[in-house]
Protein backbone atom coordinates (compact mmCIF):
# COMPACT_ATOMS: atom_id res chain seq x y z
CA UNK A 1 0.00 0.00 0.00
CA UNK A 2 2.80 2.41 -0.89
CA UNK A 3 2.03 3.64 -4.41
CA UNK A 4 0.68 6.98 -3.16
CA UNK A 5 1.06 9.17 -0.07
CA UNK A 6 -2.38 8.10 1.13
CA UNK A 7 -1.28 4.47 1.14
CA UNK A 8 1.88 5.27 3.05
CA UNK A 9 0.00 7.34 5.61
CA UNK A 10 -2.65 4.66 6.15
CA UNK A 11 0.09 2.08 6.71
CA UNK A 12 1.94 4.37 9.14
CA UNK A 13 -0.99 5.31 11.35
CA UNK A 14 -0.26 2.91 14.21
CA UNK A 15 3.38 4.02 14.41
CA UNK A 16 2.09 7.56 14.81
CA UNK A 17 -0.53 6.42 17.33
CA UNK A 18 2.17 5.09 19.64
CA UNK A 19 3.69 8.58 19.76
CA UNK A 20 0.28 10.20 20.24
CA UNK A 21 -0.62 8.02 23.20
CA UNK A 22 2.79 8.62 24.75
CA UNK A 23 2.53 12.39 24.25
CA UNK A 24 -0.87 12.65 25.89
CA UNK A 25 0.05 10.31 28.74
CA UNK A 26 3.16 12.36 29.49
CA UNK A 27 1.03 15.52 29.65
CA UNK A 28 -1.87 13.98 31.57
CA UNK A 29 -1.47 16.12 34.69
CA UNK A 30 -1.38 19.35 32.68
CA UNK A 31 -4.48 18.27 30.75
CA UNK A 32 -6.39 17.35 33.92
CA UNK A 33 -5.46 20.62 35.62
CA UNK A 34 -6.58 22.69 32.64
CA UNK A 35 -9.95 20.98 32.30
CA UNK A 36 -10.56 21.15 36.05
CA UNK A 37 -9.85 24.87 36.18
CA UNK A 38 -11.31 26.11 32.89
CA UNK A 39 -14.48 27.46 34.52
CA UNK A 40 -16.89 26.21 31.84
CA UNK A 41 -19.52 23.53 32.40
CA UNK A 42 -19.81 22.13 28.88
CA UNK A 43 -17.60 20.99 26.03
CA UNK A 44 -18.31 22.08 22.46
CA UNK A 45 -16.35 20.47 19.65
CA UNK A 46 -16.03 22.52 16.45
CA UNK A 47 -14.51 21.62 13.10
CA UNK A 48 -15.04 21.42 9.35
CA UNK A 49 -15.29 18.42 7.04
CA UNK A 50 -13.35 15.52 8.52
CA UNK A 51 -12.71 17.69 11.56
CA UNK A 52 -16.45 17.87 12.15
CA UNK A 53 -16.83 14.08 12.01
CA UNK A 54 -14.16 13.94 14.72
CA UNK A 55 -16.21 16.45 16.69
CA UNK A 56 -19.22 14.13 16.56
CA UNK A 57 -16.99 11.33 17.82
CA UNK A 58 -15.43 13.48 20.53
CA UNK A 59 -18.77 14.70 21.83
CA UNK A 60 -20.12 11.15 22.04
CA UNK A 61 -17.08 9.94 23.97
CA UNK A 62 -17.23 12.96 26.30
CA UNK A 63 -20.86 12.24 27.15
CA UNK A 64 -20.31 8.54 27.83
CA UNK A 65 -16.95 8.60 29.57
CA UNK A 66 -16.42 12.10 30.96
CA UNK A 67 -20.14 12.55 31.77
CA UNK A 68 -20.01 16.00 30.21
CA UNK A 69 -22.63 18.12 28.52
CA UNK A 70 -21.03 17.90 25.09
CA UNK A 71 -22.01 19.07 21.64
CA UNK A 72 -20.56 19.02 18.14
CA UNK A 73 -21.12 21.97 15.82
CA UNK A 74 -19.85 22.34 12.27
CA UNK A 75 -17.75 25.50 12.26
CA UNK A 76 -19.42 26.72 9.08
CA UNK A 77 -22.82 26.38 10.74
CA UNK A 78 -21.61 28.24 13.82
CA UNK A 79 -20.13 31.01 11.68
CA UNK A 80 -23.30 31.51 9.65
CA UNK A 81 -25.72 31.10 12.56
CA UNK A 82 -23.80 32.26 15.61
CA UNK A 83 -26.83 33.69 17.49
CA UNK A 84 -28.74 30.42 17.06
CA UNK A 85 -26.06 28.52 18.99
CA UNK A 86 -25.71 31.02 21.85
CA UNK A 87 -27.32 28.83 24.51
CA UNK A 88 -25.12 25.89 23.54
CA UNK A 89 -21.77 27.66 23.58
CA UNK A 90 -22.03 30.47 26.13
CA UNK A 91 -20.87 28.31 29.06
CA UNK A 92 -18.78 25.89 27.06
CA UNK A 93 -15.13 25.13 26.43
CA UNK A 94 -14.18 24.78 22.75
CA UNK A 95 -12.29 21.63 21.74
CA UNK A 96 -10.90 21.82 18.22
CA UNK A 97 -9.32 18.85 16.40
CA UNK A 98 -7.51 20.05 13.28
CA UNK A 99 -4.89 18.91 10.80
CA UNK A 100 -3.87 22.38 9.61
CA UNK A 101 -4.89 24.75 12.39
CA UNK A 102 -5.60 27.26 9.62
CA UNK A 103 -9.22 26.70 8.61
CA UNK A 104 -10.88 30.10 8.31
CA UNK A 105 -14.31 29.16 9.68
CA UNK A 106 -12.79 27.63 12.80
CA UNK A 107 -10.53 30.60 13.55
CA UNK A 108 -13.36 33.10 13.03
CA UNK A 109 -15.69 31.14 15.32
CA UNK A 110 -13.08 31.21 18.06
CA UNK A 111 -12.74 34.97 17.63
CA UNK A 112 -16.51 35.46 17.88
CA UNK A 113 -16.89 33.17 20.90
CA UNK A 114 -14.03 34.77 22.79
CA UNK A 115 -15.48 38.23 22.19
CA UNK A 116 -18.98 37.18 23.28
CA UNK A 117 -18.28 34.66 26.05
CA UNK A 118 -14.54 34.67 26.85
CA UNK A 119 -14.45 31.11 25.53
CA UNK A 120 -11.38 29.04 26.28
CA UNK A 121 -9.97 26.79 23.57
CA UNK A 122 -8.25 23.40 23.50
CA UNK A 123 -6.46 22.69 20.23
CA UNK A 124 -5.40 19.28 18.95
CA UNK A 125 -3.29 20.12 15.92
CA UNK A 126 -0.96 18.14 13.67
CA UNK A 127 0.69 21.09 11.92
CA UNK A 128 3.55 22.79 13.69
CA UNK A 129 3.44 26.57 14.20
CA UNK A 130 -0.24 26.70 13.21
CA UNK A 131 -2.39 29.73 13.99
CA UNK A 132 -4.85 27.61 15.98
CA UNK A 133 -2.08 26.23 18.17
CA UNK A 134 -0.77 29.73 18.86
CA UNK A 135 -4.12 31.14 20.00
CA UNK A 136 -5.31 28.11 22.01
CA UNK A 137 -5.34 28.16 25.80
CA UNK A 138 -4.13 24.56 25.71
CA UNK A 139 -2.52 23.07 22.63
CA UNK A 140 -1.74 19.40 22.10
CA UNK A 141 0.66 19.13 19.18
CA UNK A 142 0.85 15.90 17.14
CA UNK A 143 3.16 16.72 14.21
CA UNK A 144 3.99 13.07 13.44
CA UNK A 145 0.32 12.57 12.51
CA UNK A 146 0.26 15.30 9.83
CA UNK A 147 -0.91 13.99 6.46
CA UNK A 148 0.72 15.44 3.37
CA UNK A 149 -1.90 13.95 1.06
CA UNK A 150 -5.03 16.03 0.62
CA UNK A 151 -7.23 13.22 1.97
CA UNK A 152 -6.78 12.68 5.70
CA UNK A 153 -6.19 9.18 7.05
CA UNK A 154 -3.37 8.91 9.61
CA UNK A 155 -4.32 12.37 10.89
CA UNK A 156 -7.91 11.26 11.48
CA UNK A 157 -7.02 8.14 13.43
CA UNK A 158 -4.58 10.03 15.63
CA UNK A 159 -6.95 12.90 16.39
CA UNK A 160 -9.71 10.38 17.13
CA UNK A 161 -7.52 8.55 19.63
CA UNK A 162 -6.32 11.84 21.12
CA UNK A 163 -9.91 12.90 21.78
CA UNK A 164 -10.62 9.57 23.48
CA UNK A 165 -7.46 9.84 25.56
CA UNK A 166 -8.41 13.32 26.77
CA UNK A 167 -11.87 12.16 27.86
CA UNK A 168 -10.31 9.18 29.62
CA UNK A 169 -7.69 11.28 31.41
CA UNK A 170 -10.14 13.95 32.55
CA UNK A 171 -12.57 11.32 33.85
CA UNK A 172 -9.76 9.10 35.20
CA UNK A 173 -11.17 6.22 33.17
CA UNK A 174 -8.27 3.79 33.41
CA UNK A 175 -10.17 1.04 31.59
CA UNK A 176 -10.57 3.23 28.52
CA UNK A 177 -6.89 4.23 28.55
CA UNK A 178 -5.90 0.57 28.84
CA UNK A 179 -8.07 -0.54 25.93
CA UNK A 180 -6.85 2.30 23.71
CA UNK A 181 -3.27 1.26 24.39
CA UNK A 182 -4.15 -2.37 23.69
CA UNK A 183 -5.70 -1.45 20.34
CA UNK A 184 -2.66 0.62 19.38
CA UNK A 185 -0.22 -2.11 20.46
CA UNK A 186 -1.78 -4.70 18.14
CA UNK A 187 -2.33 -2.23 15.30
CA UNK A 188 0.55 -3.13 13.03
CA UNK A 189 -0.23 -6.83 13.46
CA UNK A 190 -3.84 -6.05 12.54
CA UNK A 191 -2.70 -4.29 9.37
CA UNK A 192 -0.39 -7.19 8.50
CA UNK A 193 -3.27 -9.63 9.00
CA UNK A 194 -5.78 -7.79 6.80
CA UNK A 195 -3.98 -5.57 4.27
CA UNK A 196 -3.74 -8.30 1.61
CA UNK A 197 -7.24 -9.64 2.33
CA UNK A 198 -8.71 -6.17 1.84
CA UNK A 199 -6.69 -5.66 -1.34
CA UNK A 200 -7.81 -9.03 -2.71
CA UNK A 201 -11.44 -8.39 -1.78
CA UNK A 202 -11.41 -5.04 -3.56
CA UNK A 203 -9.71 -6.53 -6.63
CA UNK A 204 -12.43 -9.16 -7.09
CA UNK A 205 -15.43 -7.07 -6.02
CA UNK A 206 -17.30 -4.52 -8.08
CA UNK A 207 -19.21 -1.67 -6.43
CA UNK A 208 -20.07 1.89 -7.39
CA UNK A 209 -21.63 3.18 -4.16
CA UNK A 210 -21.08 2.61 -0.45
CA UNK A 211 -23.18 2.54 2.71
CA UNK A 212 -21.43 2.70 6.09
CA UNK A 213 -23.40 1.46 9.11
CA UNK A 214 -22.49 2.04 12.76
CA UNK A 215 -24.05 3.13 16.04
CA UNK A 216 -23.44 4.81 19.39
CA UNK A 217 -19.92 6.20 19.91
CA UNK A 218 -18.89 4.95 16.45
CA UNK A 219 -21.16 7.37 14.58
CA UNK A 220 -18.54 10.09 14.15
CA UNK A 221 -15.73 7.86 12.93
CA UNK A 222 -18.17 6.01 10.65
CA UNK A 223 -19.22 9.33 9.13
CA UNK A 224 -15.53 9.95 8.48
CA UNK A 225 -15.45 6.56 6.77
CA UNK A 226 -18.20 7.78 4.47
CA UNK A 227 -16.04 10.80 3.59
CA UNK A 228 -13.04 8.53 2.97
CA UNK A 229 -14.93 6.68 0.25
CA UNK A 230 -16.10 9.96 -1.27
CA UNK A 231 -12.71 11.68 -1.22
CA UNK A 232 -10.23 8.84 -1.74
CA UNK A 233 -12.20 6.53 -4.04
CA UNK A 234 -14.56 9.22 -5.42
CA UNK A 235 -17.58 7.03 -4.83
CA UNK A 236 -21.02 8.17 -3.64
CA UNK A 237 -21.32 7.12 -0.01
CA UNK A 238 -23.76 7.45 2.87
CA UNK A 239 -23.74 6.79 6.59
CA UNK A 240 -26.71 5.43 8.55
CA UNK A 241 -27.38 3.87 11.93
CA UNK A 242 -27.33 0.09 11.67
CA UNK A 243 -30.99 -0.88 11.93
CA UNK A 244 -32.13 2.45 10.46
CA UNK A 245 -30.91 1.36 7.04
CA UNK A 246 -34.15 -0.62 6.71
CA UNK A 247 -36.22 2.54 7.21
CA UNK A 248 -35.78 3.96 3.73
CA UNK A 249 -32.08 3.81 2.79
CA UNK A 250 -32.26 0.12 1.89
CA UNK A 251 -33.89 1.17 -1.40
CA UNK A 252 -30.39 2.28 -2.47
CA UNK A 253 -28.90 -1.16 -1.84
CA UNK A 254 -28.31 -3.33 -4.90
CA UNK A 255 -25.62 -5.34 -6.66
CA UNK A 256 -23.54 -2.17 -7.13
CA UNK A 257 -23.52 -1.40 -3.39
CA UNK A 258 -20.84 -2.13 -0.80
CA UNK A 259 -22.06 -2.09 2.80
CA UNK A 260 -19.48 -1.74 5.58
CA UNK A 261 -21.07 -2.58 8.92
CA UNK A 262 -19.56 -2.04 12.36
CA UNK A 263 -21.25 -4.79 14.36
CA UNK A 264 -22.26 -4.29 17.97
CA UNK A 265 -21.71 -6.99 20.60
CA UNK A 266 -25.34 -6.48 21.65
CA UNK A 267 -28.42 -8.05 20.04
CA UNK A 268 -26.36 -10.00 17.53
CA UNK A 269 -29.30 -11.91 15.94
CA UNK A 270 -30.95 -8.64 14.87
CA UNK A 271 -27.76 -7.62 13.11
CA UNK A 272 -27.24 -11.03 11.51
CA UNK A 273 -30.76 -10.82 10.08
CA UNK A 274 -29.93 -7.41 8.65
CA UNK A 275 -26.81 -8.77 6.94
CA UNK A 276 -28.97 -11.48 5.35
CA UNK A 277 -31.50 -8.88 4.18
CA UNK A 278 -28.76 -6.71 2.68
CA UNK A 279 -27.28 -9.66 0.83
CA UNK A 280 -30.74 -10.38 -0.57
CA UNK A 281 -30.52 -7.00 -2.35
CA UNK A 282 -27.31 -8.11 -4.07
CA UNK A 283 -25.12 -5.86 -1.92
CA UNK A 284 -21.65 -6.95 -0.89
CA UNK A 285 -21.31 -6.80 2.89
CA UNK A 286 -18.13 -6.32 4.93
CA UNK A 287 -18.56 -6.73 8.68
CA UNK A 288 -16.14 -5.57 11.38
CA UNK A 289 -16.90 -7.65 14.44
CA UNK A 290 -15.63 -9.53 17.48
CA UNK A 291 -18.13 -12.34 16.83
CA UNK A 292 -17.27 -15.59 14.99
CA UNK A 293 -17.21 -15.36 11.20
CA UNK A 294 -20.04 -17.88 10.80
CA UNK A 295 -22.35 -15.51 12.70
CA UNK A 296 -22.64 -13.19 9.74
CA UNK A 297 -22.29 -15.04 6.42
CA UNK A 298 -20.93 -11.77 5.03
CA UNK A 299 -18.78 -11.34 1.93
CA UNK A 300 -15.86 -10.37 4.14
CA UNK A 301 -15.43 -10.66 7.90
CA UNK A 302 -12.81 -8.55 9.67
CA UNK A 303 -12.22 -9.91 13.16
CA UNK A 304 -11.28 -7.46 15.88
CA UNK A 305 -10.42 -8.11 19.54
CA UNK A 306 -13.14 -7.89 22.17
CA UNK A 307 -13.18 -4.29 23.42
CA UNK A 308 -15.59 -3.39 26.21
CA UNK A 309 -15.41 0.29 25.26
CA UNK A 310 -17.43 0.84 22.08
CA UNK A 311 -15.37 3.82 20.94
CA UNK A 312 -12.16 1.76 20.85
CA UNK A 313 -13.67 -0.37 18.07
CA UNK A 314 -13.45 2.73 15.91
CA UNK A 315 -9.65 2.42 15.73
CA UNK A 316 -9.60 -0.79 13.64
CA UNK A 317 -12.85 0.19 11.91
CA UNK A 318 -11.45 3.33 10.32
CA UNK A 319 -8.36 1.47 9.09
CA UNK A 320 -10.57 -1.09 7.32
CA UNK A 321 -12.59 1.65 5.64
CA UNK A 322 -9.53 3.67 4.61
CA UNK A 323 -7.89 0.56 3.16
CA UNK A 324 -11.01 -0.36 1.19
CA UNK A 325 -11.29 3.17 -0.19
CA UNK A 326 -7.60 3.34 -1.09
CA UNK A 327 -7.56 -0.01 -2.85
CA UNK A 328 -10.65 0.91 -4.84
CA UNK A 329 -8.99 4.17 -5.91
CA UNK A 330 -5.94 2.26 -7.14
CA UNK A 331 -8.18 -0.25 -8.92
CA UNK A 332 -9.99 2.60 -10.68
CA UNK A 333 -6.67 4.11 -11.76
CA UNK A 334 -7.17 7.43 -9.99
CA UNK A 335 -4.74 9.43 -7.86
CA UNK A 336 -6.10 9.42 -4.30
CA UNK A 337 -3.57 12.00 -3.10
CA UNK A 338 -5.08 14.97 -4.91
CA UNK A 339 -8.82 14.72 -5.62
CA UNK A 340 -9.93 17.41 -8.10
CA UNK A 341 -11.54 20.44 -6.48
CA UNK A 342 -10.54 19.45 -2.94
CA UNK A 343 -8.00 21.47 -0.97
CA UNK A 344 -6.15 20.19 2.11
CA UNK A 345 -7.75 23.00 4.12
CA UNK A 346 -9.96 25.97 3.35
CA UNK A 347 -9.02 29.60 3.84
CA UNK A 348 -11.77 32.14 3.18
CA UNK A 349 -11.72 35.92 3.04
CA UNK A 350 -13.60 36.79 6.22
Amino acid sequence: MDEFKVGLEIADQYNALEKTCRQITENAEQIKAFFKGNGKSGWTFIGCGSGYTLCIAGAAVAKVHAKKQANAIAAGDLLLNFPEHAETIKDSLFIVPSRSGSTSEVLKCIELARHAYKTKVVSLCTKENATLAAIADLNISLPWAFDEATCQTRTITNLYVALMMIAAIVSEDKDLVEEINQAVAVGNSFINAYAKSISDFTARTSFSRVIVLADAELEGIAREGMLAFIEIARLPANYFHVLDVRHGPIVLADKETLVVMACSPHNVPLQANLVADLKQTGSKVVVVSDQPEETWHADMHVAIPVYKQMCVRGIPLIYVIQALAYNMAVKKGINPDNPPGLKPWIQLKL
